[in-house]
């Protein structure tokens, strides 16, 4: 963020567990994976290993943890991709029933882009899946919904299942067609997965934005400011609304008590 420290920190990857009534177990996001350190390993890949070391102990693998939960990989029936950069899908082929969904502003680009260029956009395509394409879905060709007034400024999302109970929402910016999650819990709870709209709700509330070295990852700085400027807004509402970003420290320790 704009003003931190120059220093390490802790910056963990958080995915999404739904269990949804109809559509089984639903993931946002798959977080770091075993895959994420093979993908890697060639050079020039190892270099994202090299900006961003990665610890990854087997107990804190997405499938170990949701096998302490009684969620058996192969009962994940389908897999949101928020974007493509390596945190966030390094465990894609931990999942082999699931169902993937994305933008295809997202899909697209990864696929037009060279392989030195998606290492610079922190995308590493090795992560995919052989059969990746037979099992993915565009976020975007879904019919859009109106959400609830909690979400304003986000007045539409993409109803991805139907039935008007998860709502992909465009955060664009970090990356071509970054994807959020929106949804209302069974406790009534309305839910905001912001992945990389935001890295910290610290960062959000105090309006630092990240610095200008780390957005040299970003797809479009001008889209993300907008982006971050709705959040903001929505914050500001206060209405409730659990805003969920993939890297705070902060709001993961919230969530597990």
């Amino acid at each position: 963020m704009r003003g931190g420290r120059w220093a390490s920190l802790r910056f963990p990857a958080l995915c999404g567990v739904i269990e949804h009534p109809q559509r089984g177990v639903i993931l946002f996001d798959t977080g770091y994976s075993p895959h994420f350190f093979d993908a890697t390993d060639p050079f020039p890949e190892r270099a994202y290993r090299w900006v961003t070391p990665v610890k990854l102990a087997q107990e804190e693998t997405l499938v170990s943890q949701l096998a302490r939960r009684g969620i058996a990989a192969d009962q994940v029936q389908h897999v949101i991709i928020s974007h493509y950069h390596g945190d966030h899908v390094a465990g894609l082929k931990d999942f082999p029933r699931a169902h993937f969904w994305s933008t295809r502003a997202d899909y697209d680009a990864l696929r037009r882009r060279s392989r030195v260029t998606n290492l610079l956009h922190g995308c590493l395509p090795a992560l995919l899946p052989a059969d990746f394409v037979a099992r993915l879905s565009f976020a975007d060709e879904a019919r859009r919904i109106a959400l609830p007034r909690e979400f304003h400024p986000f007045d539409s999302g993409f109803d991805l299942f139907g039935d008007g109970s998860v709502a992909g929402i465009p955060l664009p910016g970090h990356s071509t067609g970054q994807m959020g999650l929106a949804f209302i819990r069974a406790d009534g709870r309305p839910v905001f997965l912001v992945a990389d709209a935001c890295w910290t709700r610290a960062g959000l509330d105090q309006d630092r934005l990240p610095t200008w070295f780390a957005s040299r990852l970003f797809d479009s700085q001008h889209d993300y400011a907008i982006t971050f400027a709705r959040l903001r807004e929505l914050a500001a509402r206060d209405t409730g609304v659990a805003i969920v970003p993939s890297h705070c420290e902060l709001t993961w320790k919230a969530w597990q008590t």
